[in-house]
């Protein structure tokens, strides 16, 4: 990976030399950059964030995002029917933050009647939030899935679906790689965003470990999300958190996000890959040095 080398004029007519690392995460601004040349511009390949329930207990999501969450996936609907306690709070706080979010669904739907009454639920909870997100149905439940057979399982997801997208919601499927490799339902027979879990490194994890992409769950076919590990640590958040890594911009969890306000503070993300993690870190200090806020992040 190389490293770029670009001379910047403030307005004020200082020169600097601005080093960065060829892989840039973030879309850059060229109003970012001083000077009559423009900026570098280069799309982010991947997002880090979170997925949340009331396990997490109250969550200061100011403290969130400042860590470097880029979004949230909220549990909707608990099996009682009845809307997962935090739901509201988290909601609210990811609005207040300006985190996109979407929502997912564990099911313990065993008929095509269950799975429908199930996504109902869901739909009237988003609804009362005046929110239109995706739905990630969560198809993990050994005791009440897994017995009824290849067959059947797909049967019972296509009912939910059915009911989502008549209601005009996004559809998905959250699994484990487990369930792709065991083929507990057709995988074929869905053609929505999927969201797998593979967990490839032991260990407590935070926002900025993200995991080599040679680990990456292979379900022959695109992921939209990968979550990587349960066992992360999160400012503002007590206990482990699941850590989660999305392959398509954060604003596409929303089908009607609000408003983009570009964030003032944080303007490069740094990858440290192929060179030393104490080299990347070099790069940050100078990058702070001029007056440039970013992250750093490390593959393990």
């Amino acid at each position: 990976m190389a490293e770029i080398f670009r001379l910047v004029m403030t307005p004020g007519g200082a020169f600097f030399i601005l080093v960065h690392i060829v892989l840039v995460k973030e879309e850059i601004p060229a109003k970012e950059f001083a000077g009559q040349s423009g900026g570098v511009t280069e799309k982010m390949d991947k997002y880090v964030g979170i997925d949340v329930s009331d396990i997490q207990g109250v969550i200061d999501w100011g403290l969130v995002k400042q860590d470097g969450c880029r979004f949230a996936i909220l549990r909707s609907i608990k099996q009682s029917g009845k809307p997962d306690q935090q739901f509201a709070a988290n909601l609210r706080g990811c609005r207040e933050q300006r985190i996109p979010v979407a929502v997912y669904k564990y099911t313990y739907a065993k008929t095509a009647e269950e799975a429908g009454a199930e996504a109902q639920q869901v739909i009237s909870l988003l609804q009362e939030n005046n929110l239109k997100c995706r739905i990630f149905w969560d198809v993990e439940d050994k005791e009440s899935l897994h017995p009824l057979g290849k067959e059947k399982l797909t049967e019972v997801i296509k009912a939910a679906e059915q009911v989502i997208t008549n209601a005009g919601y996004v559809f998905g499927i959250y699994a484990g790689l487990y369930v792709y490799k065991e083929q507990w339902f057709d995988f074929a027979q869905f053609t929505g965003p999927l969201w797998v879990a593979r967990y490839p490194v032991s260990g407590v994890k935070t926002l900025a470990d993200l995991p080599q992409e040679k680990y990456k769950p292979d379900v022959g076919r695109a992921l939209y999300g990968w979550q990587f590990t349960s066992t992360g640590k999160v400012n503002g958040i007590q206990g482990n958190v699941d850590l989660d890594l999305l392959y398509e911009p954060p604003a596409t969890l929303e089908q009607t996000p609000p408003e983009e306000i570009p964030d003032q503070e944080e303007r490069y993300t740094f990858f440290a890959e192929e060179i030393s993690y104490v080299r990347a870190q070099q790069l940050l200090e100078a990058a702070g040095q001029m007056d440039i806020k970013g992250k750093l992040f490390r593959e393990v």
